[in-house]
């Protein structure tokens, strides 16, 4: 089973989207929109119309709403570059350090400042004339995120929404570890940040290829020790579980329940027949079970 990922919508027309926008400010019943509330009311992403006409102020120009109460993001726009990078200096001496991050600015700055990462370049240019340093890619030790990491985390939101995740819901605001701006640095944007992932779930490392022979010994002691020969490991990596909750569409097989409807619920794959009974660690083998189903089936063989 090859995975792919949605494809971007290249072919909507300006019209269309642009009624989408006109749309969802009827239904707020407001002059104005901010990218929050298109992403929670809109069909396609906020960065989608924002990419096709330049900025968020152009799309809200265009579909004839008010620029001037507009927010990119949660903050009023600074007319003078001098009073947003001073505030800029401000909350980095607030952080106690040379540098202040995007999602640190959103909590304590007083401006937005997406009109002006667009002008100068990037979040690190921005700093850069403002007399900051850079912020690394991760604090800490390590200061930087491994490939394997970002992958998981794409993972775990991706599984945890049920579908493919958008750029603006890659925030700490929303329950993301790693922010969309980290995948955006290593990857040149958040569209090749997901075909590298994908890229990655499809293949198939020398690892997944080795026979595994491994020891079953039965719990019952009045059955000879016995030696189950298994062509796959018990383990499921990250490649073969994503599969295998995408083809059950990111539910449980059983009861059906969800993390996008319902944020409690934690999924596991299951070896259908299992594995210490000589199934194999295999896509037909596998299933999506929520975590009450999969502890009441234990190690029983429920078809």
């Amino acid at each position: 089973m090859e995975f792919v990922l949605n494809e971007y919508h290249r072919n909507t027309p300006d019209e269309e989207l642009i009624e989408d926008v006109k749309r969802v400010a009827d239904l707020l019943k407001k002059e104005s929109l901010s990218c929050k509330d298109y992403s929670s009311h809109g069909r396609f992403s906020y960065g989608t119309l924002r990419n096709r006409f330049g900025s968020w102020n152009e799309v809200l120009r265009r579909a004839g709403l008010s620029v001037e109460k507009g927010r990119l993001k949660f903050h009023d726009y600074c007319e003078s570059d001098e009073v947003f990078f001073a505030d800029l200096r401000h909350v980095a001496k607030l952080m106690g350090r040379g540098y202040v991050t995007r999602t640190e600015y959103e909590k304590h700055g007083r401006f937005n400042y997406g009109e002006r990462t667009k002008k100068y370049g990037g979040w690190g240019s921005l700093l850069k004339v403002a007399g900051l340093e850079k912020t690394p890619f991760r604090t800490g030790p390590k200061q930087m995120y491994s490939e394997k990491e970002l992958f998981e985390e794409i993972e775990h939101i991706w599984i945890k929404l049920g579908r493919q995740p958008r750029y603006e819901e890659f925030s700490i605001e929303k329950g993301a570890e790693i922010s969309a701006g980290t995948y955006r640095r290593r990857f040149g944007s958040w569209r090749k940040a997901l075909e590298a992932f994908v890229s990655y779930i499809n293949s198939e490392d020398d690892e997944d290829k080795k026979v595994a022979i491994l020891d079953e010994v039965s719990d019952n002691a009045k059955i000879e020790e016995q030696t189950i020969r298994h062509k796959t490991k018990r383990d499921i990596n990250l490649r073969l579980r994503f599969k295998v909750m995408a083809r059950d569409h990111f539910k449980c097989c059983k009861c059906g329940k969800s993390p996008a409807t319902d944020p409690s619920v934690v999924l596991h794959i299951d070896h259908i027949y299992p594995y210490s009974k000589g199934g194999e660690t295999i896509m037909e083998n596998l299933q999506t079970l929520c975590s009450d189903c999969n502890l009441g089936k234990s190690d029983l063989v429920i078809l």
